[in-house]
């Protein structure tokens, strides 16, 4: 077993960091591990009640009764994206010379790939392809 490396995240067992659903920031870290197609070990130890193997994370934030502020955050996520959108069909539509639309386009895709997309895409439909779940109802999460 590894040392601590983050206190929120709790211990780090061979490469898998666990998450604790009674830590502030749990779903977040579940997201940014989700993204990054990161191993990890998720632990319902304040018994929410969630399910990897049969819940997207909007389910799971649903259950975990996410606050205003994390739920904003999400909101904003997709607003970026939205932009990045309007941005690219406003490059398209717009008569100007093709060097501004190429950087109008590319500066709209941009905003889309880092702004949103990648997080509704993990809010809405993902979900891992590998999840054991160990005697002690501790849920581990990985990709092959």
């Amino acid at each position: 077993m590894s040392d601590e490396k983050t206190p929120i995240l709790g211990k780090t067992f061979l490469d898998k960091t666990l998450i604790k659903t009674s830590s502030t920031d749990w779903l977040r870290n579940v997201v940014e591990a989700y993204k990054e197609r990161r191993a990890f070990l998720l632990e319902d130890d304040a018994h929410l009640g969630i399910d990897p193997r049969e819940e997207t994370i909007l389910q799971m934030g649903r259950k975990a009764n996410l606050t205003r502020r994390e739920w904003s955050g999400v909101l904003i996520s997709c607003g970026i994206a939205g932009v990045g959108v309007w941005l690219i069909v406003m490059a398209v539509l717009d008569p100007e010379p093709f060097s501004k639309v190429a950087s109008t386009i590319a500066a709209g895709a941009v905003l889309l790939g880092t702004g949103g997309l990648v997080a509704i895409r993990i809010l809405t439909h993902i979900k891992p392809p590998n999840i054991r779940v160990s005697k002690n109802g501790v849920f581990e999460i990985y990709w092959t």
